[in-house]
């Protein structure tokens, strides 16, 4: 069981007595669901697996990048196609932006499921390096299907 800091619920001994530790993570109206390891004191925590909840329970996506850009529009505005290594499993990923013009004197800056402090990065790199003023412009990232990557 986990809390809502992400910690494991219980004694921490609990912890320091287990080999594996996973995490089961999705969206809650998705029909897939992630088990990422984030212990594991026989081999690799960046392994991820990907499973499908079907009528006979939970089945293991061979292709999981199929299922993360299947009904994904072409040529989508704010939209792209990128690749991410997840362990050893190279992972197409659509990550999704929104730049809108805000009247408040602090733009607002939104990440999920990618690394707030590499999104405003990327915003300052924009700013500086490419000439794009984002200073009067909120902006949204999104990583679509519930992934998280780092």
């Amino acid at each position: 069981h986990v809390t809502k800091e992400g910690t494991l619920a219980g004694p921490r001994v609990l912890e320091h007595m287990v080999d594996t530790v996973l995490y089961f993570e999705g969206e809650r109206h998705a029909a897939f669901r992630i088990l990422r390891a984030v212990k594991n004191r026989f081999g690799s925590t960046n392994e991820i697996g990907v499973f499908e909840m079907v009528d006979k329970g939970l089945v293991e996506v061979a292709n999981p990048s199929e299922l993360m850009l299947s009904g994904r529009p072409l040529d989508a505005p704010g939209s792209v196609v990128g690749c991410s290594m997840e362990g050893t499993r190279p992972m197409l990923v659509e990550v999704q932006s929104l730049a809108s013009f805000t009247t408040f004197g602090m733009p607002r800056r939104t990440a999920i499921g990618i690394d707030y402090n590499r999104v405003v990065l990327l915003i300052a790199v924009l700013d500086k390096r490419v000439g794009i003023d984002m200073s009067n412009y909120d902006a949204y990232v999104n990583l679509a299907g519930g992934m998280k990557i780092n």
